[in-house]
């Protein structure tokens, strides 16, 4: 029997340090395209592995570098080269525009090529977490957008915790991380 793809464990969503990992280390492998004898002996479930095999690559497929992501990822290595020895009053970034424009998928796209550069030159540690990605509605609060990242680490917190407390547990562990670049996307989850 021919195995095309193996089930995913569990697919974590990319405000998660598991999603996000799966995210910045996805490698896109095509599937070996069966000659057309060969698919006729395929079995009708193997005929579905096979069909479901290809449509799970064309969906992995490289993102477009629209004029959008060009400009967010240009404009945020900037901000982080010149955050780089920066202790305080660090530049930041606000991408804003209509819905449907790219804006997730340009910030992104900006921490996984901030990531994937840093670990091939050996700037980023192997058990760190460099990049750090929520999503939080515009109206959150300071100790709302705490907990989405206590959530995004793995860092269980007890609901008595202040804000105050929250931000300084999650804090102190990002900075143990090694974390370099935060990425927050509010959203509007109408």
């Amino acid at each position: 029997m021919t195995h095309f793809l193996e089930p995913e464990e569990v697919d974590h969503p990319l405000t998660t340090k598991e999603g996000w990992t799966a995210f910045t280390t996805e490698a896109t492998t095509p599937p070996d395209i069966l000659a057309p004898a060969a698919l006729q002996r395929l079995t009708e479930a193997e005929r579905t592995a096979y069909g479901q095999a290809l449509e799970d690559y064309h969906a992995q497929l490289v993102i477009v570098s629209t004029p959008t992501i060009r400009h967010v990822t240009a404009t945020g290595r900037k901000r982080i080269l010149l955050n780089r020895h920066q202790h305080s009053a660090r530049r930041g970034l606000i991408v804003s525009g209509p819905a449907g424009t790219g804006k997730t998928t340009a910030i992104a796209q900006l921490g996984k090529n901030y990531e994937q550069l840093g670990r091939r030159r050996g700037e980023i540690m192997p058990d760190s977490l460099p990049v750090v990605y929520v999503t939080v509605p515009p109206a959150a609060t300071p100790k709302m957008l705490a907990i989405e990242f206590a959530r995004f680490i793995g860092l269980p917190l007890p609901s008595r915790f202040s804000q105050v407390e929250v931000t300084n547990k999650v804090c102190d562990l990002l900075c143990t991380l090694g974390c370099r670049l935060v990425l927050i996307d509010f959203t509007d989850r109408r």
